[in-house]
């Protein structure tokens, strides 16, 4: 089957545009641009003749790196292969994974239900938005109002006070937050390397793209990040305000949950009158779209807007009342080895798979830091495993592949190849995908 023909029914954090995307269920990134493997291989060998085709990978490597270094990313991973395990497994009293994988992905980025365009008015070139942070609630299953689990949302208006849109605060959010900023970095140091006249054309070309992404109303959810980090900390370098609010967001993913109840929440005088209670439910939670704003506004409560300077990690953590960067590794470590043992004792299907996904982003997380602000060295030897590829000229022979030996050879903790984990992904996609439909009837 022709691969392209199969993933637009599946559901996957989006990215700026349909040039390529990673796809956390099937550990897939598709590059839409590229061919085959050799036109890839030919950009790996130098990635900054081709900046522009490759930057889109760049973008959907940074949400596998998002998934598997950060510990909602690593919650994320135990949550998905329990949900697979289940289907193996065909026990009904563990089917409740499937429901569970499945609202935590509705979580994650709330549907387009949450979200209202009120008119097109795109900013830019000057012509600047104001924005305001409100809370919102959710609904139940049966319809109704359930104020114990607000949302929390950036509302973006016209200096005439008319509102553009309305879009949550989630981890979608963040997540585009730090695929973007990797993204447009790379482009920024590729033309670094550029002659001087040719350099500025080719800036002037990158600030004025990032310039009509960041106020195009149809992308609002994936700027509203950088444009609470901009207003706040008073940045008018676009590179740099994606850069901090890549750093705010990887930190807002690596929360342990034992901190959230030490957070300081601060009063936002900018937030709608009632609010309060709301938020106190939002850290309750671990809603972690709103520390994100937790963390930006206690940040500039201690030490005031930064400008266009550099700023230290360890301040964004005191200021919020977060242990040092070290205690947050150690306690996030905890975590991940307890969701492991559970695992373990669960006897999932999966444990080699789970293991070399944790292994990795363990590694990357300790020596890029938690807001991913180090450098990041030969991490070679500690990768077991690696996102599949996919082209536009993709086609997986799979259809007539038997399931029972492949769950056979998933029992044993045996390498699966691709197309064995194509079949075995999109079984189980489905099966949760069919369950979750008659949940509640």
């Amino acid at each position: 089957m022709k691969f392209l023909k199969q993933i637009k029914s599946w559901k996957k954090f989006p990215s700026l545009d349909t040039l390529g995307y990673y796809f956390p269920l099937g550990n897939y990134i598709y590059l839409d641009q590229y061919t085959d493997e050799n036109d890839f291989a030919k950009a790996l060998e130098n990635p900054i003749i081709d900046r522009n085709r490759f930057s889109v990978f760049v973008h959907e490597y940074q949400h596998y790196i998002d998934h598997v270094s950060t510990l909602w990313g690593a919650e994320n991973i135990f949550k998905i292969f329990r949900a697979f395990d289940a289907v193996l497994k065909e026990d009904e009293h563990k089917f409740f994974n499937y429901r569970e994988l499945h609202l935590n992905m509705k979580r994650n980025y709330f549907l387009d239900y949450y979200t209202e365009n009120y008119k097109i008015a795109p900013g830019g070139n000057g012509r600047h938005w104001k924005f305001q942070i409100t809370t919102g609630t959710r609904f139940d299953h049966n319809g109704k109002v359930y104020e114990e689990w607000p949302i929390p949302f950036i509302v973006f208006k016209n200096l005439d006070n008319s509102r553009i849109s309305r879009v949550p605060i989630s981890i979608a959010s963040l997540l585009e937050t730090t695929a973007t900023a990797a993204e447009y970095y790379f482009q920024y140091n590729a033309i670094q390397t550029l002659g001087p006249a040719y350099k500025e054309i080719q800036l002037s070309a990158l600030y004025q793209k990032i310039d009509e992404k960041l106020y195009n109303p149809e992308l609002a959810l994936y700027s509203a990040a950088v444009h609470i980090t901009s207003a706040y900390l008073k940045i008018t370098d676009p590179i740099l305000a994606y850069r901090l609010s890549s750093v705010f967001a990887k930190i807002a993913l690596n929360i342990p949950s034992s901190e959230f109840k030490n957070l300081i929440i601060p009063k936002n005088e900018d937030e709608t009158p009632g609010s309060e209670p709301r938020r106190l439910k939002l850290v309750a939670n671990l809603d972690r779209g709103y520390a994100f704003c937790i963390l930006i506004l206690n940040y500039v409560a201690k030490y005031g807007p930064s400008g266009n300077s550099e700023i230290e990690l360890e301040d964004i953590l005191s200021a919020s009342n977060l242990p040092t960067e070290k205690k947050m590794q150690d306690l996030i470590n905890a975590e991940i080895v307890k969701l492991n043992q559970d695992s373990i004792l669960q006897r999932n299907d999966f444990s080699r798979m789970i293991t070399d996904k944790i292994y990795f982003g363990r590694k990357f997380r300790e020596q890029t830091g938690i807001g991913q602000t180090n450098e990041t060295g030969d991490l070679s030897e500690f990768i077991r495993e690696m996102p599949h590829i996919i082209y536009n000229s993709t086609f997986f022979d799979y259809e007539d592949l038997e399931l029972a030996p492949i769950f056979e050879k998933s029992i044993k903790q045996e390498e699966l190849t691709m197309e064995e984990w194509f079949k075995l992904s999109t079984y189980c996609e489905k099966k949760i995908d069919d369950f979750n439909k008659i949940c509640g009837i």
